[in-house]
């Protein structure tokens, strides 16, 4: 039959077989099709007959029923063949309709189609697409399973992969995809990694905080699995305490946040790590000049359960006593931290996780000064410090596939940060000897509960919505001493002093928010988050809206713009140009309030489709109670509360980003630039007047590439440069004049020399740039290698300033540096 109208198809049928149809006659039956039906059986010929129609059909006994088709969910999970893990942000699509989705944080999709026959295909970078063609008529599961590419080195796309969505700002990698870009000390560094993206600045050399958009390192909401950490620095920061080849999948949120995040101002860094290999056992152990690591996955109960183990151990400590060298004169200093994680799949419907992380850093120092009077000891000062700091977090997730639209996730966990300082001085001097003994600490304990829902009604709607609470305790300074001093008449006495500050808080947490298209070519993510923080009798509420819109101009070219408002309830107070262990975690208090910022974005984004992408993009954010010590603090009396010592103020941060980016081919890479400026004002700090914050860089430019010599060898390549940071110094300093008539010592001497700050932060600093190489040679696909060079022309960055000199006529301003030309190099095996 060709060229017939579906209702001269149908009575046709009726005359060969025993069926009667029975439809509507607002159904559209004048539609026409070509088909032959012979030798087809009933279902096989209505099959043929309704393909591509939208009318659906139902047998009845002798009755088949028509009406207009509805469209039906498809749903399912994406996963690697071999480890059966699940793939988070893989693509599905039906290449018949062009409907299309993404796995979600959980590998979990869902896409809707009409009753019909499909041909849907999952893609994820690094592995081969998989294409299923089948039937659909009803509501079905269907769970992808991708093979890994053999390409030693995929083509990555860094920036916003989704190109439909709203959102600005947002960049996803696989810990795989954090490795074309050359690592320090051989360490896979996810957080520097985004070091090369515009809008995030690296701060002092050698540092492991994020600066992004004119905001502070605390500024950042870093989760691993959901649950937030609060140190995110090895040795004073210089690399980051996550192990890359534990990570699963990172993302980066700058701008336009989603409402299921809040907590920060400046931005959210969602960490995922290894689920584990459902199916096999393998691992792989990595030994470089700095730390050894070592990362093992396998099936506890095949197809069911996996575990997921990682760890990570420096050896400085082992090569100081072994050498009789220190890096840290009279001190042995070790870092580790270590990833643990069971996965149990009780069905396609149900998951549960266990997680764990532990972080440490360990600093100790000894000191011992003798003087001798013949044989005898005349005096002597020995001296014993002693640091520590890291991070505990546990956490326990359920998933549920509630129906095939609804998604829901529950998490439980406890987050402990802590830091503890011991020092001990023995001092004696002929017959006089005193005893020294001191602590600090301090820390923070967070429990956790929250539950998270995604609703999908359909390929253009997705609807989240959740909430949680989390218990806080925080100890900001917990101080204590004894002195014990025994004299020339053997008389004793000891003085004791001790200050113990610990803070309770409690905050719930509501959000909802919608991604929908409002036409086909405006897309938009409208939220709100909804925040209670209770804190020392006092009662604080926060309403954050989020607005992102999304208009394709063509294919290519798309335009968006956002608003944010964000809260945060907690601060690092900081007088340090780097990140020391005793900064304070501190909550906000019936004295200052909660912080605030509102930023609006705006940008142009262009993705050619042939493996070259642009954007440009401008961003305006104002701060709110924003914290910073007073005029003249240096250092905090360990004994007065930090109360006393800050005040709030106000912030503006605003500029442009450029990127431009390559992801195909032998060459990969891209460069960025931004162009900002970062301001600060306080009631009583610099006299009321407006100075720039510390990290206020006007130019940042970065280029980052790698080359595919050939099958076993790539080069790295990152060139970093950003203007140079500022500190507060004395930059002019003056003599007094004697007085008439005074003939007292310091008249006759001379007053001691007056030292002039012109205003905080007054002084800029050099500017910082690095080149950085790394050669990879995979020797075979179990054995690699890596050498690298950081800072290869060994330009010294400064990471402090200070005066230097001596009287006020021989000042000179000395910038010290951390690193210089630092070789590294790395041999990893992989094992089964």
């Amino acid at each position: 039959m060709k060229n017939n109208t579906l209702k001269e198809i149908v009575r046709k049928v009726e005359t060969k077989c025993n069926y009667t149809f029975v439809f509507n006659e607002n159904l559209n039956m004048e539609q026409r099709q070509d088909i032959s039906i012979s030798q087809s059986s009933i279902d096989g010929a209505l099959k043929h007959i309704f393909r591509g129609t939208g009318i659906s059909w139902q047998i009845e006994g002798n009755h088949i029923i028509l009406n207009k088709a509805k469209k039906i969910t498809i749903s399912g999970y994406v996963t690697d063949q071999g480890s059966m893990e699940t793939l988070l942000g893989a693509a599905i699509s039906d290449r018949r309709s062009g409907a299309g989705n993404f796995t979600n944080s959980y590998g979990y999709y869902s896409i809707q189609v009409m009753p019909d026959s499909v041909n849907l295909q999952a893609s994820y970078i690094g592995f081969k697409p998989l294409s299923k063609s089948f039937y659909v008529q009803n509501d079905t599961i269907v769970n992808f399973r991708l093979k890994e590419s053999s390409a030693i080195l995929q083509d990555v796309t860094v920036y916003n992969t989704k190109s439909f969505s709203p959102s600005s700002g947002s960049i996803e990698l696989s810990g795989s995809e954090t490795k074309p870009i050359p690592a320090a000390f051989s360490e896979n560094d996810i957080l520097k990694s985004f070091h090369t993206i515009p809008g995030v600045r690296a701060g002092v050399e050698g540092s492991a905080g994020m600066y992004v958009r004119g905001g502070s390192p605390d500024q950042n909401l870093i989760l691993i699995d959901g649950v937030p950490i609060y140190n995110t620095g090895h040795m004073w920061g210089i690399f980051s305490v996550f192990n890359g080849d534990a990570v699963k999948k990172v993302s980066l949120h700058k701008g336009s946040f989603p409402a299921r995040f809040s907590g920060r101002l400046s931005s959210v860094v969602d960490i995922r790590f290894k689920d584990g290999d459902m199916q096999k056992f393998h691992g792989d152990f990595t030994v470089s000049l700095f730390a050894a690591r070592i990362n093992i996955e396998g099936p506890i109960v095949k197809g069911k359960t996996s575990y997921s183990f990682s760890a990570r151990r420096s050896y400085i400590d082992a090569i100081q006593r072994i050498t009789d060298t220190a890096l840290f004169p009279n001190g042995l200093v070790y870092i580790y931290d270590m990833n643990a994680k069971i996965n149990h799949k009780f069905s396609d419907r149900s998951r549960l996780y266990l997680s764990y992380y532990s972080g440490r850093d360990k600093l100790d120092t000894k000191s011992d000064m003798t003087s001798y009077e013949g044989d005898d000891v005349k005096s002597y000062n020995k001296t014993n410090y002693s640091y520590g700091w890291g991070n505990d977090i546990m956490s326990l997730r359920w998933n549920y596939v509630i129906n095939n639209k609804l998604f829901m996730n529950n998490t439980l966990a406890y987050n402990k940060y802590k830091f503890n300082f011991r020092s001990f001085v023995d001092d004696k001097y002929e017959e006089h000897r005193q005893n020294y003994a001191g602590f600090q600490r301090s820390g923070i304990k967070d429990w956790q509960l929250s539950s998270d829902f995604e609703y999908q009604p359909d390929n253009n709607h997705y609807f989240r919505f959740g909430g949680g609470v989390i218990l806080h305790q925080f100890s900001p300074e917990m101080h204590g001493y004894q002195v014990r001093e025994m004299g020339n008449d053997n008389q004793e006495w000891k003085l004791n002093y001790y200050l113990y500050d610990k803070i309770r808080g409690q905050e719930l947490s509501l959000y909802a928010e919608d991604e929908f298209f409002i036409t086909k070519k405006l897309r938009s993510n409208l939220g709100l988050h909804f925040s209670v923080f209770n804190v020392q009798s006092k009662t604080y509420l926060a309403l954050q809206p989020r607005i992102s819109l999304g208009y394709e101009l063509s294919p290519k070219v798309a335009v968006k713009a956002s608003y944010t408002k964000m809260n945060q309830f907690v601060n690092l107070l900081s007088s340090n140009t780097i990140s020391q262990p005793t900064d304070l975690w501190v909550p906000i208090t019936e004295k200052f309030r909660p912080m605030s910022s509102h930023q609006f974005t705006g940008g142009l984004f262009v993705d050619t489709k042939s493996g070259y992408n642009f954007s440009v993009e401008g961003f305006y954010k104002r701060m709110n109670n924003v914290l910073e010590y007073k005029d003249g603090v240096a250092w905090k009396d360990a004994f007065t509360s930090w109360v006393e010592y800050v005040e709030s103020g106000k912030g503006w941060s605003y500029g442009m980003e450029l990127f431009a980016q390559k992801t195909k081919g032998r060459f990969t890479g891209w460069m960025g630039y931004t162009l900002s400026w970062n301001e600060r004002r306080f009631k009583t700090i610099n006299k009321g007047q407006l100075f720039p914050a510390k990290y206020d860089s006007r130019h940042n430019f970065n280029i980052t590439g790698t080359f595919q010599c050939s099958k076993k060898i790539a080069l790295l390549a990152s060139w970093v440069y950003a203007t140079g940071s500022r500190s507060t110094l004395p930059l002019e300093e003056y003599q007094p004049l004697p007085n008439a008539g005074d003939d007292s010592y310091q008249n006759y001497y001379g007053y001691p020399s007056v030292k002039y700050i012109s205003g905080r932060n007054n002084y800029k600093m050099s500017d910082t740039h690095h080149l950085d190489l790394e050669l990879k040679y995979y020797r075979s696909p179990r054995k690699i290698w890596a050498l690298g060079v950081y800072n290869v022309y060994g330009r010294l960055n400064p990471y402090m300033a200070r005066v230097g000199g001596y009287g006020y006529n021989d000042r000179v301003i000395i910038e010290s540096s951390l690193l210089g030309v630092v070789p590294s190099v790395s041999f990893t095996y992989k094992f089964k």
